[in-house]
């Protein structure tokens, strides 16, 4: 368990919070796309991204991967036995929909630690929202250069079917995000 009480926890959170739009604006991470509807990776950042990305998929994710998104300590990480990604951290499992999106979210965060040292001080949690926010940023799969699509789809969850939405390669069929439609303001 960390240090410090829960109300420290959460105001220490709270004093470190981001907005991470213009977090990632002013880190040089994202731009508007050219309608201005949207937003997408730099350029700059976008390759950095697939360096990196280069690297953990030769590699593999390991503890000490996702330690590093979630500020703890390599021993506090563990598989968590799941037939997806999953992880224990601490208390919590954490889960990914694919290979593909954890180790995208490890490229992302390598990439994120070498353009800001900003990116350390962020709380760890609010980390891994703005990594799997940043799944869905993608026009083409940075692993086969296929299409990305979004769909709705009915998954098994471990109590009952859930309707979700998915962010996936049309050719390697590669998910980076799943949604509930009831999650997204304005659904």
């Amino acid at each position: 368990m960390s240090d410090g009480s829960t109300s420290e926890r959460i105001a220490q959170r709270r004093r470190n919070a981001v907005d991470p739009e213009t977090f990632l604006l002013e880190a040089g991470c994202i731009e508007p796309t050219d309608d201005e509807e949207g937003l997408r990776f730099t350029p700059s950042f976008a390759e950095r991204v697939d360096t990196r990305l280069e690297g953990v998929r030769s590699a593999g994710v390991g503890a000490a991967d996702v330690a590093a998104i979630f500020g703890v300590p390599e021993g506090d990480v563990a598989d968590a036995d799941r037939s997806y990604p999953a992880f224990r951290i601490e208390h919590t499992v954490r889960s990914w929909p694919a290979e593909g999106a954890v180790e995208l979210d490890v490229a992302v965060d390598r990439a994120l630690r070498e353009t800001t040292d900003d990116w350390e001080t962020v709380p760890p949690r609010q980390r891994y929202r703005i990594l799997q926010s940043l799944r869905s940023f993608q026009d083409r799969c940075l692993f086969c250069d296929g299409e990305i699509s979004l769909r709705d789809e009915t998954v098994d969850s471990c109590c009952s079917d859930v309707e979700v939405v998915t962010i996936e390669c049309r050719d390697c069929g590669r998910r980076f995000l799943e949604f509930s439609p009831g999650s997204v303001p304005g659904t």
